[in-house]
């Protein structure tokens, strides 16, 4: 009997070791491969002029990236059904919701949006659009937040269920439905659709499409980019992924003249036309030298992490398509599709080390995208004393194990270039799924035919 207490105490005061070291201090958001693994994407180049894709295949992806911007325009009916496009009032009426103060949503919510959706009589109008400003594209036609119960790791802010994606000022789309109170129109682009509010779009008629689509495209290589009229008012922000028409052919030494949609008076997209340094926005596609892309990553490493785009940020999928989209590939929005925009080579089924080795052997850094259920990540190379793969993205957190308690989560919030084994170093993570090795199940080639 008396063993059996100092076994069972023994026990007990080996598990508080382990719950105590794993609540060590740390800096917050920190794990060990952020701290050794330098956060500067020119740091893992070898060839830094090497051009990553041939001429020739940059032209036919750069082709289909334009086919693909403009298609909303050209459509003689929707792309998505009603069944599409109001998937989440049967997703969310059986599911315990809550809003921005943690409390439930009141009984009669998602009735009350269903009669704005107003399902019956979609699709009510046909009409090209454009983004004016960088549009949050929503669920349903709410500016409210809809959570899980946050009272659960990985659920609450910021993982806001009513936001679809982010849609750059400049998106060509089609405007489809319109919601009963009218304040929110229905629109969708080649890769998405939901609801957006009336004032950040406007109505492309004919000849502002003939103007826009007429011109070559420029991109971002950095964000943060203020744009202004020619009387010096603010238009919008360039962003990284995003594309406007460069307004006149002949080049400046060091700007383009770049045309940015505006709403006049009566809804209708007009131009302005904005100056722009060629250090922040270049003509499309970009030369694909790998010192390009690492540039293109820096740019944005360290942003903090956001759900569906929320507050302009960016989350896994959303970072890997906008790092592509400059260079002209055109991918899909979420992380399951990208999965299968491309050649594909599966690592279902491998051990941890057979997965690292594939890697090697076939990836080709800054062209591929690692891919587990719900998360993408851009390998970028090896790490020389290792050979472990080296990879960018945007992450939330670890998966952390609590005792008594279901998994909990090491909130990193950030874009960075860490393993494969982020937060290995943790007594508190939880073994063997908190390792992104262990479910990275694919490889993603977008640029291969």
């Amino acid at each position: 009997m008396k063993k059996r207490f100092v076994s069972t105490r023994v026990f007990f005061c080996v598990m508080l070791l382990v719950y105590l070291m794993g609540c060590a201090p740390k800096q917050p958001g920190m794990v060990r491969d952020i701290e050794v693994f330098p956060q500067d994407a020119l740091y893992y180049l070898d060839q830094p002029k090497e051009e990553l894709i041939s001429p020739q295949r940059q032209a036919e992806l750069y082709d289909d990236f334009l086919t693909r911007f403009f298609i909303p325009w050209h459509r003689e009916k929707p792309k998505f059904t009603a069944r599409e496009v109001f998937w989440g009032l049967d997703r969310y009426r059986s599911r315990d919701i809550y809003g921005e103060n943690n409390l439930p949503l009141p009984p009669g919510w998602i009735e009350e949006m269903e009669l704005k959706s107003n399902i019956e009589a979609y699709p009510l109008v046909h009409l090209p659009g454009i983004t004016v400003v960088h549009a949050s594209m929503r669920v349903l036609p709410t500016q409210r937040p809809v959570f899980y119960n946050p009272a659960r790791a990985g659920e609450g802010f910021p993982f806001d269920y009513m936001q679809n994606t982010l849609l750059p000022a400049g998106t060509p789309l089609l405007i489809t439905h319109i919601s009963s109170d009218r304040e929110w129109a229905l629109a969708e682009t080649d890769f998405a659709a939901g609801w957006i509010r009336w004032s950040d779009l406007a109505i492309a008629a004919d000849d502002f499409q003939q103007a826009y689509k007429g011109k070559p495209l420029a991109g971002f290589v950095v964000d943060d980019v203020r744009l202004t009229s020619q009387s010096g008012m603010h238009l919008v922000s360039g962003r990284v992924g995003m594309a406007l028409p460069i307004a006149r052919e002949q080049e400046y030494e060091k700007f383009l003249e770049v045309m940015v949609p505006v709403r006049d008076h009566s809804g209708r997209a007009q131009v302005a036309v904005a100056e722009v340094s060629k250090n922040d926005c270049q003509k499309m596609p970009f030369v694909p030298k790998t010192e390009n892309f690492a540039n293109i990553l820096n740019s944005m490493i360290g942003q903090a992490y956001g759900w569906g785009g929320l507050y302009e940020n960016r989350d896994c999928s959303a970072l890997i398509r906008d790092v592509f989209a400059g260079f002209g590939l055109f991918l899909p929005r979420n992380s399951g599709d990208q999965a299968r925009a491309g050649h594909y080579i599966s690592l279902e089924g491998l051990s941890g080390r057979e997965k690292q080795n594939l890697i090697a052997r076939h990836g080709e850094p800054w062209l591929t995208i690692l891919y587990m259920p719900g998360h993408v990540m851009l390998y970028i190379g090896q790490e020389s004393a290792t050979g472990q793969a080296l990879v960018y993205h945007s992450i939330w957190g670890l998966r952390t194990w609590r005792p008594f308690k279901d998994d909990g989560r090491w909130v990193i919030g950030r874009t960075v270039i860490t393993s494969l084994e982020p937060g290995k170093e943790m007594a508190r993570l939880a073994l063997p799924h908190g390792l992104l090795l262990e479910r990275v199940v694919g490889m993603v080639f977008p640029a291969k035919p």
